[in-house]
Formats: C-alpha cells, sequence, structure tokens
C-alpha cells in the first residue's frame, strides 16, 4: 500500500479529510486497502461520503467493500483509465478519498439512471437538493461527478442539465468514464454517479487545455506551464487559506501528449501546493467542469485542478 501523508490539522479546522491509495491488481480489494487507510487518516471522525476512483478494471462491491472498512458511508465514483499520484501513473490500483464535514456543511450523494446523461443528472440534482432542506437559494460548494461515455458531449450534457437545477455556485467537475463502471448506491445500472459538499468549505478550480495552434499541438512545455497555472488558479480561489487536498483530472489523450513529460507537468502542479497537502487525480477520455472562472468546455486534451480548504473563520465572514 502506498503512504500518503496530510497537511496537518490547523487550531480552528473541522474539515477532516482522509486519502487511501491502493495498487492492488484486484479492483475489490485495492478499494478494501484504500479504503481502510483512508479511514485511518480521518482518526475519530465519521465519514459522511467517499469518492472512490479505480483503475485497471471495475470493482464487484464496491460499496460493499468500502462500507466493511468505514462503515454505513454512500459513495460516489466511477473506473477510470489511470490515477495521478506522486509514485507516478498507476494503471491498476484504487484511491478513496473521505470527507467528515465542517459544521454547518452538508453533503449530498447519488447515484441515478436515465433515458441519457441529462435526466440522469436532473434525477441526481433532485435526490441532493431533497436532502438540504435549508440550503441557500442556489448552493455553494464542490460537486464531482462520474457519468458513462455515450458521446463525447455528454459531460456537457451533465452539467447543462446539473446546472439548472443547482445554480451557478456549485463548482462541479465532471468525469466522463470510457469503463460502463460508475459507483454508488440507487439504481442497479446507474449512468451517473456524484457527490458533493455544500459551503462553508473554501474550493477553486484551475483549467486548462491542449488546443492546437494552427494546426500544430502544443509542446510539452507549453503543456506543462498550463497544467502548473491551472493548480495555481485553484489555489489562489481559497484566499489565503492553505488547501486540505488537491485533485487534477486529465485526459487520456494529454496524458499520452505529454510522453516524457509527464512527471514534469505533476512536479509542476505539486510545487503550487505545501508539500504535506495530498494531491491525487485520475485520468478518463473526456472531462469538464463550471464554477468561478471555468466553463464547460469539449477541448481535447483538458485539465482541471481542484483545492478544497477550510471554512473561512467567523471574523473572515463579518
Amino acid at each position: 500500500m502506498l503512504e500518503i501523508e496530510l497537511a496537518p490539522d490547523s487550531v480552528t479546522s473541522k474539515l477532516e479529510i482522509g486519502v487511501g491509495l491502493s495498487t492492488h491488481p484486484d479492483p475489490d480489494l485495492a478499494i478494501g486497502e484504500a479504503a481502510t487507510r483512508a479511514g485511518h487518516r480521518l482518526g475519530t471522525a465519521v465519514a459522511d461520503f467517499a469518492l472512490i476512483v479505480t483503475a485497471g478494471g471495475g470493482a464487484r462491491d464496491a460499496l460493499g467493500v468500502v462500507r466493511e472498512a468505514l462503515g454505513h458511508v454512500p459513495i460516489a465514483g466511477g473506473a477510470t483509465t489511470a490515477l495521478l499520484t506522486d509514485q507516478g501513473t498507476l494503471r491498476e490500483g484504487a484511491a478513496v478519498i473521505t470527507v467528515a464535514n465542517a459544521e454547518g456543511a452538508a453533503s449530498g450523494v447519488a447515484a441515478t439512471a436515465g433515458r441519457h446523461v441529462g435526466e440522469a443528472a436532473q434525477a441526481a440534482a433532485r435526490l441532493v437538493l431533497a436532502g438540504w432542506p435549508f440550503r441557500a437559494r442556489y448552493p455553494r460548494g464542490l460537486a464531482f461527478a462520474f457519468a458513462r461515455q455515450g458521446a463525447t458531449d455528454e459531460a456537457q450534457a451533465f452539467l447543462g442539465a446539473w446546472r439548472e437545477f443547482m445554480g451557478p455556485k456549485l463548482r462541479t467537475i465532471c468525469t466522463l468514464l470510457g469503463s460502463p463502471t460508475v459507483y454508488g448506491r440507487g439504481a442497479a445500472t446507474p449512468l451517473v454517479s456524484v457527490a458533493c459538499v455544500e459551503a462553508p468549505y473554501a474550493s477553486g478550480i484551475g483549467y486548462t487545455d491542449a488546443l492546437p495552434l494552427d494546426g500544430v499541438a502544443p509542446a510539452p512545455e507549453t503543456l506543462v506551464h498550463g497544467a502548473a497555472d491551472a493548480m495555481l488558479t485553484a489555489v489562489k480561489r481559497l484566499e489565503g487559506r492553505p488547501a486540505r487536498l488537491a485533485l487534477v483530472v486529465s485526459t487520456a489523450a494529454r496524458h499520452a501528449a505529454l510522453g516524457s513529460a509527464t512527471d514534469q507537468e505533476w512536479a509542476a502542479m505539486r510545487s503550487q501546493v505545501d508539500e504535506r497537502t495530498p494531491v491525487i487525480g485520475w485520468l478518463a477520455p473526456h472531462v469538464s467542469g463550471y464554477g468561478r472562472g471555468v466553463q464547460p468546455s469539449s477541448a481535447p486534451g483538458a485539465l482541471l485542478a481542484v483545492a478544497l480548504g477550510d471554512a473561512p473563520k467567523s471574523s473572515e465572514k463579518a
């Protein structure tokens, strides 16, 4: 099992995050190992939800395995192309990210089916909003969605339908999976799976892509620079609060275009956050998102950097 060190808690922090990573080739065993590690990182805190991402194949019973390690906890996630870690790109294994809500925050997890991604997105939004009876008119926070791939524009289809219900203030990342495996409880064969947290967390998103200029693909050095800027942008959105977790969601095509520069890109992004802050990510055929400064896009070679931090102190809210 690989080790991931977490940034130490600040004195007033109530946001608890556990991250576990396993390289076991069996997805179910990998999830079990990673969930156990993530639960250990939480200490006495109880996870409100777990985000499950596997590489190398889909698990047979992700929910059951996670609950053996963490108890009765809802899950979301899916089987992706590969995992991105400080130890390099992993083509097999699992990552489990657990979140224990800060006081005043709410979480929402849903897995839904439908005739198409847009319909499933609306169903997921209704379920999540039903669990937030005291929410603001437009929820604030951060959401991660996973959808089975049917067409290259389905990430945009999800985001468009999701935003109709959630409004413009819930920053959302959508991963379009090449695998049919979507993790979650609800629909027998989920089309989408989503996990989100509402305020008071601080969060930020940075975006870059690999659009060709005059028909010529950008050089690896340009891609590396763009990824570093994306992570820096995400961290700046925290407005001085330290990042408790940083995530990278990238397309497999971008990773391939980098060639031998993949380690340089990771190092460039890693340098934008504290060395003790956990940074983890995954590759997929297509990714998209929306939030402050980020609009849904089907541009090739997209990369989204995400930073999650503590809620502002009472004195900062005033």
